[in-house]
């Protein structure tokens, strides 16, 4: 079985048991309001009335003891993924191991929490039982999303830590050689390996080499987190400076009026490699790849900057590929491939992109225009 699909499976899963707690915790919600106001159910009043004590104690008299327990995992963990990551410096596979088990723990504690807050919400004895009942309605919506989406997260950090675990002897015993190509601006690194790029020694080497370059050990496991800024950047926010304040918070280099339209998608790995100069920008749905893993040898990563001038312009759904620099003053027309770099003061477009002409000096001067 593929991994592709066991990821799938595990997808399904998650979504299968966020909406079956969704169903039964709407159900019992309407049960709750039915016997509360309308028709007195014999079943479930000798339910509760048998459950009450036990949950009581669970869920009211000693919450205090659960939520400081919470509060000392979280503790613990935060100094785990500390002490992990700066591991991860010098003992790769050991550090990484033990920063990742971390950041598993971090989402297990979160789901629990989340889920018992939410259960304690019916059995708290200082609000009324409508109040109560009307906070479940409330929150149910949410906790199925959060549950979701912590089941998901919890998918990809499992799978990746149990292949770490996996692979400690071959890291140990059998790690390839690997050597450093560099051409131009782009910088390969060939690993003398028959595993795909993205298994868990390949992906150490090349952290371990970005490391040497200022980058983060943990850059993968970033790359998920970045992942969901662009896509909370993507569907939640419409304000241009506002996804310049969050764009640079992955790492990107923005300047001053820059714009970068919705649907933007910067590379979730290696988004530091990306700069936009003073007033450019780029259209809807373009995508800026620093990184590519897509080659004719499966051991080959390479990856390489890319720089959008003062004000240049890339048009909607174009791709730009590691390694291009788009010129001063640049357009780049709507759907084209970018894989060489443009001169300043040009219009190019195409797939892939050829400069077409040069701006005359009229409209070299209206692209030059400070804001």
């Amino acid at each position: 079985m593929s991994k592709n699909s066991s990821k799938m499976k595990f997808l399904t899963k998650g979504f299968i048991i966020s909406f079956i707690f969704l169903i039964l915790s709407a159900s019992f919600i309407v049960l709750l309001i039915i016997n509360h106001l309308f028709l007195p159910i014999p079943w479930m009043d000798f339910l509760y009335q048998f459950l009450r004590p036990w949950l009581l104690l669970f869920f009211y008299n000693y919450n205090i003891y659960v939520y400081s327990g919470v509060f000392i995992s979280y503790t613990l963990l935060l100094l785990l993924y500390v002490f992990g990551y700066n591991l991860a410096k010098v003992r790769h596979m050991t550090g990484s191991i033990i920063y990742v088990f971390s950041l598993l723990g971090f989402v297990l504690t979160t789901f629990f929490i989340s889920h018992y807050a939410y259960a304690s919400i019916l059995f708290n004895q200082d609000i009324t039982l409508n109040t109560r009942l009307m906070l479940l309605m409330l929150f149910l919506p949410i906790i199925f999303a959060l549950g979701l989406f912590l089941f998901l997260v919890n998918t990809d950090f499992l799978v990746f830590f149990k292949d770490l675990i996996k692979a400690r002897k071959i890291w140990r015993h059998n790690k390839p050689d690997f050597e450093i190509e560099v051409k131009g601006k782009i910088t390969n690194i060939n690993i003398n390996t028959e595993e795909h790029i993205f298994n868990p020694v390949p992906m150490l080497i090349i952290a371990q080499y970005l490391q040497t370059k200022g980058f983060s050990v943990a850059w993968f496991v970033r790359g998920a987190f970045n992942h969901i800024i662009s896509l909370i950047i993507t569907y939640l926010t419409g304000w241009p400076r506002a996804r310049n304040v969050l764009f640079r918070l992955t790492g990107m280099k923005i300047g001053e009026n820059c714009h970068i339209s919705q649907k933007a998608i910067p590379d979730p790995l290696l988004p530091e490699l990306i700069e936009f100069e003073a007033g450019s920008g780029c259209g809807i749905g373009v995508k800026l790849m620093t990184h590519n893993a897509m080659n004719i040898q499966h051991g080959s990563f390479s990856f390489g900057p890319i720089k959008v001038c003062k004000n240049a312009r890339i048009g909607a759904y174009s791709v730009i590929l590691p390694g291009v620099t788009i010129g001063e003053g640049s357009i780049i027309g709507a759907n084209s491939l970018v894989s060489d770099d443009i001169p300043p003061f040009s219009i190019a477009f195409g797939s892939p992109a050829k400069v077409e002409r040069k701006l005359t000096e009229d409209e070299k001067k209206l692209v030059s225009k400070n804001y």
